[in-house]
């Protein structure tokens, strides 16, 4: 691990003066997706553990005083208890219909029965093609993992389960979109874009945000916080993103993190 605290941090690509500004912000609202942003992906989803360091350091920011730190994931938020203990931060799950307090407190927002009947019959339409295996129930979502595939059979895959699923949503009111390897089916009304600004909002009057995330998922936050902060993006640049900076990997998504946490206090927000 680089040593930030001497001085040396890490580059947030097309953001030159980040570590200038960041200090002198005040009160600080700090976002981070999960999968490909705090830990590297695995085949199986419980396998792939935060990066060495990062819920320490998760625990450190936190303790500043200065900085609100949430984790918003697709994932459910048994999972993120379960893979981020024992910080027992901000979470919210399942693109924000689940979110989980300091403490304990867990507030859960519930799809209309019309979904949740399209939903299931998503899962048993997957569930007929041979998918079981490979489907993710969330409390607002069904998800098909292709990940360790070969390319063009994942593809195949995604595309006749992808047909299939946005008949259903036409019906149900369900939206399909994919991710990274993978397809999902979930009601609408969260993202992670809404979800962002609602944390925003219980935040002081100029709290200055920023999100980092890796996936398609993550444009609606880097949308949402286009004049109330800056978003990064995981895995380099990418021409459609609405990101403004980038950074290449999970290692510098830790790198910068170290960074944060040897911040120098700024001005009272």
């Amino acid at each position: 691990m680089r040593s930030a605290c001497a001085g040396e941090k890490p580059e947030v690509a097309n953001l030159e003066r980040f570590w200038d500004t960041v200090p002198r912000t005040g009160r600080k609202l700090l976002a981070l997706d999960y999968d490909g942003t705090l830990a590297p992906f695995r085949v199986d989803r419980m396998q792939a553990l935060p990066l060495e360091g990062i819920v320490g350091l998760l625990e450190e920011i936190s303790r500043r005083g200065d900085t609100t730190v949430a984790v918003i994931s697709g994932r459910p938020i048994g999972d993120l208890q379960t893979l981020l203990s024992p910080w027992d931060g901000l979470m919210v799950g399942s693109h924000g219909f689940e979110k989980r307090f300091p403490g304990g407190g867990v507030e859960v927002s519930m799809p209309d029965r019309l979904q949740l009947d399209g939903l299931k019959a998503a899962y048993e339409l997957a569930v007929g093609k041979g998918l079981g295996g490979r489907l993710e129930t969330k409390l607002a979502s069904v998800a098909l993992h292709t990940r360790g595939l070969p390319e063009d059979e994942a593809c195949l895959i995604e595309d006749e389960v992808g047909a299939a699923w946005r008949a259903i949503s036409r019906e149900r009111g369900l939206h399909v979109m994919r991710f990274n390897r993978g397809l999902e089916i979930r009601a609408p009304g969260w993202d992670k874009g809404r979800a962002l600004l609602e944390l925003l909002g219980h935040e002081p009057e100029g709290t200055f945000c920023v999100y980092i995330g890796d996936d398609l998922t993550d444009e609606d936050a880097f949308r949402a916080i286009r004049s109330q902060g800056i978003g990064i993006r995981v895995g380099g640049p990418w021409p459609a993103s609405e990101a403004r900076g980038c950074l290449p990997d999970v290692q510098a998504v830790r790198d910068f993190l170290e960074a944060w946490s040897c911040l120098e206090h700024g001005r009272e927000g």
